[in-house]
């Protein structure tokens, strides 16, 4: 009896060894599938394997970057930069070409949810890698970020840099269209610039004590005390030569 107990178990083992060795070979199987998706293009088709063996195995970083570039191209937007940010300390020894695509794909995830400052510097990195054709859009994108931050330097200063690229390679496909609507948009970034700046030349000009020693007083609405306008003398503070702190 308990010999037949004893080889019982020794077949059982053999058989879970068997099924473990097939099972690992079939997934190691499908993780190939996973990559001729991703390399054709299919990213649905490719996630789903990848989702599955991660849940079992527990992928690699490089795998969870792939993983990141399917999610951002199912529109899961924060699910890719989850898993692209959480990758990226691990991928900077890869090519260059190939980082650029991380970076880009986490920045123009962020600039999709509309978080135009952290977009910013993700397009940078991508600048500092990527091919020289590739320049003129990751500008533009740039630029983009900066006009809805209202960084008008910032917006002015990527537009130009963009416009410089694409007229570098007029041959590029979007090259016909964009170049005009750079144009135009520079001017705007521009004219809003004049405007800050001359907005700010009038500020200063308004806080220097005129030639007679007069300082004008500034109505200041308190709105918290109440709705009631009230007279700030400045001639006083500066008699009193009171220090504001910057």
């Amino acid at each position: 009896m308990k010999k037949m107990l004893r080889h019982i178990m020794v077949v059982m083992v053999l058989l879970l060894s068997s099924t473990t060795a097939f099972t690992q070979t079939r997934d190691s199987e499908r993780l190939g599938m996973a990559l001729e998706y991703f390399t054709s293009g299919k990213y649905h088709e490719s996630l789903l394997i990848l989702e599955r063996l991660d849940k079992q195995y527990t992928l690699n970083e490089r795998f969870h970057a792939y993983m990141g570039i399917c999610y951002f191209h199912e529109w899961d937007y924060a699910k890719a930069i989850t898993f692209l940010e959480r990758a990226m300390p691990t991928l900077e020894v890869f090519a260059p070409h190939e980082r650029s695509i991380y970076y880009y794909t986490t920045g123009e995830s962020h600039f999709q949810l509309e978080h135009y400052a952290e977009a910013i510097p993700w397009y940078e990195r991508t600048l500092m890698v990527c091919y020289d054709n590739e320049k003129a859009h990751i500008n533009y994108r740039l630029g983009f970020c900066h006009m809805f931050l209202k960084d008008w330097e910032g917006a002015t200063s990527s537009y130009r840099a963009s416009l410089a690229w694409y007229e570098r390679y007029p041959q590029l496909e979007e090259s016909r269209a964009r170049i005009p609507q750079i144009k135009n948009m520079l001017k705007g970034c521009e004219h809003e610039l004049r405007a800050m700046n001359a907005a700010s030349q009038v500020t200063s000009d308004e806080l220097q004590m005129p030639n007679n020693g007069q300082v004008r007083d500034i109505h200041v609405r308190d709105t918290i005390q109440a709705d009631s306008v009230y007279t700030i003398d400045l001639q006083k503070l500066y008699e009193r030569k009171i220090e504001v702190g910057e």
